[in-house]
C-alpha cells in the first residue's frame, strides 16, 4: 500500500511540471506605431526618431519591425520626413523644428493604408535642486534622492518622469503626475532604493505631457501593476493613431511631442 501511495504522489508531482500551451484565438497583425518626440532643453532638437513594430501572437518572443513605410510630421507648413535605417523599423529625421505649443500631425504610409495622429509640443519647467536623503523602513535603510521643481501657476499641467540607473534598478522607472494638488507650489519628483550606494549614477529624465497622455499611461501602468495569475484580462489601451484607410484596423501606440530636461546625480 506505500508503494501505491508513492506512485501516486510521483505522478501527481510530475504532472504538475508539464507545460500546457494553450490555443488562443489571435486576430491579424497590427501596426504599433511609438511616436515619442522629445525636446530635451538646450539642444535644437532636430533629431528625432520613431518605431514602427507590427504585434505578434502570444507565445513569439520576437517583435518585427514594420518596414518600407513613409513617415512624416507636419506643422501646417512645414513637412519633415523620416527615412527608415537599415530596415529596422526605426525612422530617423535630422530636420524637425520643435516649437512650444505648438500641434503637429503625424502621417504614417503602411501596406497601403493611412494613419494619422494629431499632437500638441508640451513644455516641461525645469528641475531647480536636488536632495539626497536615508529613510529607515522596519530597519533597512534606503536611500532618497529629490529632484526639485516649481509648478507654473494658474495652468494645469501633466508630467512624465523617468528614471534610469543602470546600478540599482532592472528596469526604468516611470510615472505619471498631474499638478491638481500642487499648482503653482515647489514640489519633488523621487527615487528611494535601498540599494543605491555611493558613486551610484541616477538620471531623471522629466516631460511635460498632455492630458490625454497623462491618462492614457495611467491605464496602461495600472494595467501592467495589476497582472498576474488571476488578473482580469487586459482590454487595448487605445491610443490617438487612427486608420483613415480602414477605421476598423486601427494602430496601437501613441503620438507625443514633450519638452524633456535631464539631470544627473551621483550617489554620495
Amino acid at each position: 500500500m506505500k508503494n501505491l501511495y508513492a506512485i501516486i504522489i510521483l505522478l501527481v508531482c510530475a504532472s504538475c511540471e508539464d507545460v500546457i500551451e494553450v490555443d488562443l484565438n489571435e486576430g491579424p497583425s497590427r501596426l504599433v506605431i511609438d511616436a515619442n518626440i522629445n525636446w530635451k532643453k538646450g539642444s535644437d532638437g532636430k533629431k528625432q526618431r520613431i518605431r514602427l513594430t507590427k504585434t505578434v501572437g502570444f507565445y513569439e518572443s520576437l517583435i518585427p519591425p514594420a518596414n518600407g513605410a513613409e513617415v512624416m510630421i507636419s506643422d501646417g507648413t512645414t513637412d519633415f520626413y523620416f527615412e527608415e535605417i537599415d530596415m529596422t523599423g526605426i525612422y530617423e529625421t535630422e530636420t524637425f523644428e520643435p516649437e512650444i505649443d505648438k500641434a503637429y500631425t503625424l502621417t504614417v504610409i503602411y501596406n497601403g493604408e493611412t494613419h494619422n495622429a494629431t499632437a500638441t509640443l508640451k513644455p516641461v519647467t525645469d528641475i531647480t535642486k536636488i536632495e539626497q536623503s536615508e529613510e529607515n523602513f522596519f530597519g533597512t535603510v534606503a536611500t532618497r534622492v529629490d529632484f526639485f521643481y516649481t509648478d507654473p501657476a494658474e495652468e494645469e499641467n501633466y508630467y512624465l518622469s523617468e528614471f534610469v540607473s543602470p546600478e540599482a534598478f532592472l528596469l526604468n522607472q516611470y510615472r505619471v503626475r498631474r499638478d491638481e494638488f500642487t499648482n503653482g507650489n515647489e514640489s519633488s519628483i523621487f527615487e528611494i532604493d535601498e540599494n543605491l550606494s555611493k558613486g551610484d549614477v541616477l538620471t531623471l529624465r522629466f516631460y511635460g505631457i498632455s492630458e490625454s497622455y497623462h491618462n492614457y499611461l495611467d491605464l496602461l501602468f495600472e494595467q501592467v501593476q495589476n497582472g498576474g495569475p488571476f488578473a482580469t484580462a487586459p482590454a487595448a489601451v487605445n491610443g490617438n493613431c487612427t486608420n483613415a484607410t480602414r477605421p476598423e484596423n486601427k494602430p496601437y501606440g501613441y503620438f507625443r511631442l514633450s519638452e524633456m530636461v535631464e539631470e544627473t546625480y551621483t550617489i554620495e
